[in-house]
């Protein structure tokens, strides 16, 4: 495994020095990283053990050197032999591999013109369709446990479908908002006669449907409260329904007032574990793992002592544990409790390691886990049962040993109300302790997100330009407890922007920062502290802000999740105005003095373009040092290749003119 230290020799002996011209020639013939090489680099992906623990399956994503357009194929690894093949190599590429348990392997593929479902040998050979759908066609869903059935969604066709392509044709295609005439329903798909049969009706929206462990049944979620995301109204309390595989009236087992999601078969087919919280419409919730009998009745929490929130739920082979993964803090762990209730505990895989996910062989023996670390982007283990003897396989996908690599390491410091706050300093590539160096604060979106200790490309490629970047997480992060993801409410840029700016002292108390030299960014959450920041104090020499919220009042009316701002400023914008007001950025644009760059997709429903067209035209009115990039297509993120490199380039040249006072760096060719 790599080292990100480098580490300051004294010359104090011709042993020493030999030592270390050899490491400064060893770095020198190594790339710095840069957003194109990292665009260009295959990715890997979608591991699974197959069912007898012989084989593991990834996928393998390529690039155009062109127009960086991606394309995957399915590679499968032989344990015996240590063998990996490249096992498709269609020109349109493949995804969702996945074994059936008769050891094929069925992925999607748009062969045809149109996605579907295909299987293949993991020897290799001719791949088959395996579902037929005329005009419809699963491209998702869950198979049961033989392999032979497909359970997935699909959306109902308009009732007035003939009608309303009549008027559109017309353009006489004016609509109501918020009238629903579409539903997602559950379906099935028997594989042997190749039909499908839709099993739920009705005018409500089902998700996440899984087979029992017999194929005889299928346990959902559906929200039946009637209202949609956009609606001010909107209720996030789904429930768990279980349906007959061949249809009928579906019976629902959860009643709980907050939602209920994730249903997950116990192997006898007696329970289901699920993901839960007992909050209605909180936006910084925390979920548990509960169990309930399939006949229903009263729900098992099996982690009320556990104040983080839990995912990837997994029943052990003999139905008497359960396993599930939590984000803490920097990182995330993987833990196991009795299905029959208990304390959870851990499972270790090793310091600094950030639990992603795992599959497990048939019989339970064998693991394969996937995750990161500070040091690793993409760390693939093979291990016994409960994490026992891990072994790392695969460590050629990281594929990092050509370039130079910044240190980064994990802080804590004091926020507001003497709270700690953590965070990831990653230093200049080459730092030198005593010197100091310009300094980025990311901030990142949410606000109920979090940065974590694992290998960050974005804060290697600022490194590399010679920038320290911290990245913290402030109250209102998630992977703490409830309290501190909560703590921000009402208080959108108050207690949570004091945390961050502790931050940045704490980074200057270290030696590290050049204090003339500091700039603030971020995205969403990130864009709105961004725009905030530079409102509050003038102590950064430049800023970027994307997707960013300036006025908290009209974001509501303008926003795909308006549900989220009655949560976090305490009610809808005419009972609570003048919250609303308080912590808009664009209340305080004449306090700006920080040389702003405002990106944004002009797509984006999260964040609407208005956001920054209103901060934009009321700085650049009132003479601020201001810039506004716009990028057609684009939605929340910006995600085209080459918009990503035009972004990557201007955001480095506004950097170099305000924070360096150096020239901007040519364009990326």
């Amino acid at each position: 495994m790599r080292r990100l230290s480098v580490a300051v020799l004294a010359l104090c002996s011709a042993a020493v020095a030999s030592a270390s011209a050899q490491s400064v020639s060893q770095q020198a013939a190594k790339k710095n990283i840069t957003l194109k090489e990292m665009i260009g680099r295959p990715t890997f992906g979608g591991y699974q053990l197959s069912p007898d623990g012989k084989m593991a399956l990834f996928t393998r994503t390529e690039r155009d050197p062109k127009d960086y357009a991606p394309t995957a194929h399915i590679w499968v690894h032989d344990f015996a032999t240590a063998r990996t093949l490249q096992l498709t190599n269609s020109a349109r590429g493949e995804s969702n591999p996945r074994f059936l348990p008769d050891g094929r392997i069925a992925f999607t593929s748009n062969r045809d013109t149109r996605n579907a479902w295909y299987v293949i040998s993991p020897n290799g050979g001719e791949a088959v369709k395996l579902v037929e759908g005329g005009d419809s066609v699963p491209t998702g869903g869950s198979f049961s446990r033989d392999g032979k059935h497909l359970t997935y969604t699909e959306q109902t066709v308009r009732p007035d479908k003939k009608e309303w392509d009549e008027r559109v044709k017309r353009k006489d295609d004016g609509y109501y908002a918020e009238q629903k005439l579409q539903y997602t329903h559950i379906w099935t798909y028997d594989l042997d006669a190749k039909k499908k049969k839709q099993i739920t009706t009705g005018t409500t929206d089902n998700t996440g449907p899984v087979y029992s462990p017999d194929a005889a049944w299928i346990a959902f979620s559906s929200n039946r409260t009637g209202t949609t995301a956009r609606d001010a109204k909107w209720s996030n309390n789904t429930d768990l329904f279980l349906v007959s595989a061949a249809g009928g009236e579906p019976r629902q087992l959860t009643t709980n007032p907050g939602p209920d999601n994730g249903p997950v078969w116990s192997p006898d087919g007696q329970w289901i574990a699920y993901n839960s919280s007992d909050r209605r419409n909180s936006s910084a919730d925390q979920s548990d793992l509960k169990v309930i009998s399939v006949s229903g009745g009263q729900p098992r929490n099996l982690t009320t002592d556990l104040d983080y929130s839990i995912g990837n739920i997994e029943w052990s082979k003999d139905g008497k544990f359960l396993y599930f993964i939590t984000t803490e803090g920097l990182t995330s762990k993987l833990y196991k409790v009795p299905s029959s209730g208990g304390k959870p505990t851990p499972i270790a895989f090793g310091d600094g390691f950030v639990v992603s996910d795992f599959t497990a062989t048939d019989d339970g023996s064998k693991w394969l886990v996937t995750g990161a670390t500070i040091d690793d982007g993409n760390v693939v283990l093979v291990s016994g049962a409960d994490g026992a003897q891990p072994k790392r396989i695969f460590e050629d996908h990281d594929r990092m040993n050509d370039f130079n690599i910044a240190r980064s390491q994990a802080l804590s410091w004091k926020g507001a109300d003497n709270w700690d706050i953590d965070g990831i300093l990653t230093y200049p590539l080459n730092y030198q302790p005593g010197q100091k160096y310009p300094l980025i604060l990311q901030v990142h979106g949410g606000p109920f997100g979090r940065y974590a200790a694992t290998f960050n490309t974005g804060a290697q490629i600022w490194a590399a330009r010679g920038y320290a970047v911290l990245q913290g997480n402030p109250r209102g992060s998630s992977g703490r407890t409830f309290a501190f993801g909560a703590a921000n409410q009402n208080d959108w840029g108050g207690k949570d922007f004091i945390d961050l700016m502790k931050g940045v002292d704490h980074v200057i108390a270290m030696g590290v920062v050049d204090t003339a030299k500091m700039a603030v960014m971020g995205g969403s959450y990130g864009g709105f502290m961004t725009f905030w920041t530079v409102t509050q104090t003038p102590r950064f020499k430049a800023a970027i802000g994307h997707a960013g919220i300036s006025d908290w009042y009209s974001f509501f009316g303008q926003t795909d999740i308006p549900n989220l701002l009655e949560f976090g400023f305490g009610g809808l914008p005419s009972a609570s105005k003048a919250t609303y007001e308080k912590w808009s950025p664009i209340e305080y644009a004449s306090r700006v003095t920080t040389p702003l760059l405002i990106t944004h997709g002009e797509s984006d429903t999260r964040v609407p373009i208005p956001q920054a067209d209103e901060y934009y035209r009321l700085l650049k009115k009132m003479g601020k040092t201001v810039e506004f990039l716009r990028f057609p297509r684009e939605g929340h993120g910006i995600t085209e290749p080459i918009h990503r490199l035009y972004l990557d380039d201007e955001q480095a040249k506004w950097f170099d003119k305000y924070v360096l006072n150096a020239t901007p760096r040519a364009v990326t060719p």
